[in-house]
């Protein structure tokens, strides 16, 4: 029976979008998008982060132009008590007790707080990291990728989740071909969400109360965008690395979770999948 892992949903800042720009037929109004790294505590490897949120290193990133256009796109959000580090903190925990951050995509806003890890090892699928390092300095920035918040060592401390053991995902997600076990126990396996960018990593596990988690950080920004099959504006498809393949994504996670309503998708920017899943802690 492989481990199950301990969840932490921490909203680490936020930015503001007009709804009906994440979700088709949504309001115009501007609402929080927050931006959610996962705390992963596994009972032999103890604090693992699935992304970051945002950090002050994001500020500092985008002080030059024309990299100042992506904070003014997109303004961040970040009290003090909401850092990364302080809510590490909590669970008594400093940055460099981090033992692995697993990246789900190179966007800024998942990134940002890469460079307080000192100590811990970085995973990503091959996909997304090639396009990264590949990016000019504004193709980058229009894909919303900004190389400058990646530590200096970063590729030293670089691993690649494909070439993770393959393992069989099950019928149900028979859609999305095989995962990689991360960690050689079936604790957390890898599973390729593109479309958004070209190799985004979802993160299939069982948590503290025996329920089956699928993290999917951007192939969908809310609770109703696959519950309902609704996406995004098409304005939204400008920065998207593939609009056919992120439609077929989404097409893909609303026919999971119709298949198998005990499993809990949570994408990176629902407040209110954030909120429930925390409401429903130790209910299961």
């Amino acid at each position: 029976m492989p481990p199950r892992l301990t969840v932490h949903l921490l909203a680490v800042g936020h930015c503001r979008h007009v709804e009906r720009m994440a979700l088709r037929g949504g309001r115009l109004r501007t609402i929080v998008f927050p931006s959610i790294a996962v705390l992963l505590l596994h009972p032999q490897r103890g604090a693992i982060l699935y992304d970051t949120g945002y950090a002050d290193h994001f500020t500092a990133a985008t002080r030059p132009f024309p990299e100042r256009l992506h904070r003014w796109l997109t303004p961040m959000t970040l009290p003090p008590a909401a850092t990364l580090v302080q809510q590490l903190a909590g669970f008594g925990l400093a940055p460099a007790d981090v033992h692995t951050c697993l990246i789900s995509h190179f966007h800024a806003d998942h990134i940002a707080g890469l460079k307080d890890l000192t100590g811990a090892r970085f995973v990503a699928l091959r996909a997304d990291h090639a396009a990264m390092r590949s990016a000019s300095r504004l193709g980058g920035l229009r894909r919303g990728m900004l190389p400058a918040l990646l530590p200096s060592d970063f590729d030293a401390r670089l691993a690649f989740a494909d070439d993770a053991p393959q393992r069989d995902l099950g019928v149900a997600f028979r859609a999305f071909g095989s995962g990689h076990d991360l960690f050689g126990d079936g604790s957390a396996l890898a599973v390729a969400l593109p479309g958004h960018t070209p190799g985004q990593m979802g993160l299939r596990l069982r948590d503290q109360d025996d329920r089956e988690v699928l993290l999917c950080a951007d192939a969908c920004w809310s609770a109703a965008a696959w519950r309902e099959h609704r996406p995004p504006s098409r304005l939204a498809g400008l920065i998207m690395h593939d609009w056919g393949r992120y439609r077929r994504t989404l097409q893909q996670l609303h026919e999971l979770g119709r298949a198998d309503a005990s499993l809990v998708i949570l994408p990176s920017h629902c407040e209110a999948s954030r909120l429930d899943y925390e409401r429903r802690r130790g209910s299961a």
